[in-house]
């Protein structure tokens, strides 16, 4: 007769965990990870504040066959929803989420595996096998193995931001070599563009978006930078009013992350801290759209030094990118590096979104309301960030009405 397994003690506080934390499937999955396993003995949990959404970590003492004791963690994602904190203003899906992590993401790293390269974009993602009626997503805990998250308010250095370039190429090359051979996945990601602007206005990202516009306006003086005010307004009105009808069919297009910010990335560091290994953790807002999209987001946000490596970062980028295609055998003409600089100049408005409302929250340790708005926006290190990328921006032709 088969052992029962039981859940024999919640943690001391069990207020704390979330409601739709189910058991059962807890159970499920431990006996599907662990063939020895008998019984869950304690469960404690935290909220992972400093991620793209902040996402439930769960550590749980199991007992094992032979009275054994081991400790097993876990990132639980779900579609309810999660505590007030830190908001990006991007749209996603949870639905999206688990098409990636349960089709799209293991197919992708299957290309590299049949050419020989083990390669892993993700914590390993963890199914209950109960169907498609998942309650939750189960990410392996990669901090216990080494893992911690990118976001430093000083920025990456330069081998580190290679090393999250890298895997990012690889990841970009994948998703258009796999799109190649799956085309119908394209009607099932929403495009970056098509519609953009009428979602987000319905949607609360599209609201956070517009205060956050709204407030960076009336901070400039503060930063002294009065002399972009008029330029300011301008350009916020016309991104509002014109980048949904954009046509990005000549533009290299991916399955973009979406979030590629360094609150999304878990590097591995050695004792050295040279980093070894990235993961990406967060694919809600995955689309379908141009592969600068995910770079404007990581070189305008991770590394310490943004203007003067920009086109250091993009040529090394585009090196790993045209490896990887031709490595997995795309088909095709390959994007050359004038290609990827067009695509940067004909969705630079992306250039000035990133840096006025994603890099305000990157270096903060506020939640995104109201209130706490203002002070990010007028936060000294993104003051002295934003007076080195506004005319920056500008001399780039970034921050330019067509």
């Amino acid at each position: 007769m088969a052992n029962p397994t039981l859940v024999t003690q919640v943690s001391n506080d069990p207020a704390s965990l979330p409601a739709w934390l189910d058991q059962q499937e807890l159970q499920s999955l431990l006996k599907q990870e662990m063939a020895d396993f008998r019984s869950i003995q304690s469960i404690r949990g935290k909220w992972e504040m400093n991620l793209v959404q902040p996402t439930f970590s769960v550590q749980l003492q199991v007992e094992c066959a032979g009275n054994r004791k081991r400790v097993v963690s876990y990132l639980v994602k779900s579609s309810e929803k999660t505590p007030s904190g830190r908001k990006f203003p991007i749209e996603g899906d949870f639905s999206v989420e688990l098409q990636m992590y349960e089709d799209i993401l293991p197919a992708l790293e299957d290309l590299y595996k049949d050419d020989g390269q083990a390669i892993k974009f993700t914590p390993p993602f963890l199914s209950t096998k109960q169907g498609n009626n998942f309650h939750c997503l189960f990410l392996d805990y990669a901090q216990t193995r080494g893992y911690s998250v990118a976001n430093t308010l000083n920025g990456l250095e330069r081998p580190a931001m290679e090393a999250v370039l890298s895997k990012l190429a690889a990841y970009h090359a994948a998703t258009a070599r796999y799109i190649q051979t799956n085309s119908d996945k394209k009607r099932v990601l929403s495009k970056l563009v098509e519609g953009a602007a009428a979602a987000a206005a319905a949607a609360a990202a599209g609201e956070l978006k517009s205060l956050l516009q709204l407030r960076f306006h009336e901070s400039l003086r503060s930063h002294d930078a009065r002399e972009y005010e008029d330029k300011v307004k301008a350009f916020q009105k016309y991104v509002r009013g014109a980048i949904e009808h954009s046509d990005t069919r000549n533009s290299f297009n991916v399955i973009l992350i979406g979030s590629c910010f360094p609150n999304n990335i878990l590097n591995h560091t050695d004792a050295f801290g040279n980093v070894k290994d990235s993961l990406f953790v967060d694919f809600h807002a995955a689309k379908y759209g141009p592969a600068v999209y995910d770079l404007f987001s990581l070189l305008l946000t991770a590394p310490a030094k943004k203007c003067t490596r920009f086109d250091g970062f993009v040529k090394y980028y585009h090196d790993r990118l045209t490896a990887n295609l031709t490595l997995l055998k795309y088909r095709g003409k390959q994007p050359t590096l004038t290609d990827l600089y067009l695509d940067l100049l004909n969705y630079g408005h992306w250039a000035f979104e990133v840096a006025t409302e994603i890099l305000p929250i990157v270096l903060s340790h506020f939640d995104s309301d109201d209130a706490d708005i203002v002070e990010l926006v007028r936060s000294p290190l993104f003051s002295l960030q934003i007076r080195e990328l506004l005319p920056w921006l500008e001399n780039r032709g970034y921050f330019e009405e067509e």
